[in-house]
């Protein structure tokens, strides 16, 4: 390497130094340091240590953290979470999560392959949407409530203050028509 880093008039040390900005900035360095982790968590898993069974929100969660890891390219993140928890290669079908958790599907992605039913994005990413909205809408149905309550209470005191005042000019109008 050192005859091939003179010949182009680079020394090994920027050599080492442009192929460490050429894999980070193809990700390719911190997918090593991913791959690294989830092996030495995997060689260093206590299989000796028993787990407490896995119970049904369990599952489900981890299924909804796994379209979410799988989705976003986290596979050394989600293979951990596999190996951790357990879980089992086979996954939760996505109509069945949307019924455990009472939420509709969404629509699937129609740039899928053919046969595939590939979501647009995680069930989590739907659910907080909608966890968005229901938050926006009881803060737009507080407001209205906050508006509803000060008119009522203006009204009150208007009619408490000047509606001795208001009803005789309202009778002595409707007379003289």
């Amino acid at each position: 390497m050192t005859s091939m880093a003179a010949s182009h008039g680079r020394s090994d040390g920027d050599l080492r130094a442009a192929l460490d900005v050429a894999l980070e900035a193809r990700g390719v360095i911190g997918d090593l340091k991913a791959q690294l982790r989830a092996e030495a968590f995997l060689a260093l898993n206590d299989e000796t240590i028993p787990r407490p069974p896995a119970c049904r929100e369990n599952l489900i969660l981890n299924e909804l953290i796994r379209e979410y890891l799988d989705f976003n390219r986290y596979d050394y993140t989600s293979s951990v979470l596999q190996a951790e928890s357990g879980q089992s290669n086979d996954r939760i079908h996505r109509s069945v999560l949307c019924k455990e958790v009472g939420y509709p599907e969404p629509s699937p992605d129609l740039n899928s392959a053919a046969g595939e039913n590939k979501p647009v994005v995680p069930l989590l990413y739907s659910i907080l949407a909608a966890l968005q909205r229901g938050r926006e809408d009881q803060a737009r149905d507080a407001e209205c409530h906050s508006r509803r309550l000060r008119e009522s209470e203006t009204l009150s005191q208007q009619a408490s203050t000047g509606a001795a005042e208001l009803e005789p000019v309202v009778i002595s109008k409707s007379l003289h028509h």
